[in-house]
């Protein structure tokens, strides 16, 4: 409830209304602290809730990768995803139902990539370091897109599992000041 008192100011011969700012304060923090307190136990409901693996799934996983961290389970319509890290690699893998892995994509830097790649990238682009690695396996094709750069450009090479390399994009670098 809200107070507002009405003074008589003599001199000026005026009606002065005072609102008691303190209580309208506290009624509009009370609010938002409710608001806060719902939003958070709806996330928090929400967030404790994982899906539901089917065992098959679960077991596949398990049994190929040991220690896996940060593991975040998504159910889809037609397959699960799993996101986890492993060694420093970050990794999103898909099931079907029967718990076959259909895809993978790992994400990860120049040291992880095979060696008979790393050294066709040196040979054919010397000028140029590699940013960072996004490995992509999907119905039966495995691919590698290296992102490079150098002083002026990103680059993206696309290499097959034999090393075979094929720049795909270039992109200017903004200046710097």
């Amino acid at each position: 409830m809200v107070e507002i008192h009405l003074l008589r100011n003599e001199q000026e011969n005026n009606l002065v209304a005072v609102i008691d700012f303190f209580t309208l304060k506290c009624i509009a923090m009370k609010k938002l602290f409710f608001a806060f307190v719902v939003l958070l136990g709806s996330t928090a409901m929400y967030a404790s809730t994982p899906p539901e693996i089917n065992e098959k799934v679960l077991k596949a996983f398990q049994e190929t990768f040991t220690d896996p961290k940060e593991v975040n389970w998504h159910e889809y319509e037609n397959y699960y995803e799993v996101d986890f890290k492993q060694d420093e690699i970050k990794t999103q893998v898909r099931y079907d139902a029967d718990g076959n892995i259909t895809g993978t994509t790992r994400y990860y830097f120049e040291k992880t990539l095979p060696p008979h790649i790393m050294a066709n990238l040196k040979r054919k682009y010397p000028q140029r370091s590699v940013y960072g690695v996004t490995e992509i396996y999907a119905e039966n094709d495995l691919q590698y897109y290296i992102t490079m750069e150098d002083d002026k450009n990103w680059y993206i090479v696309k290499s097959n599992p034999v090393g075979n390399l094929d720049q795909t994009e270039k992109y200017k670098k903004a200046a710097t000041k």
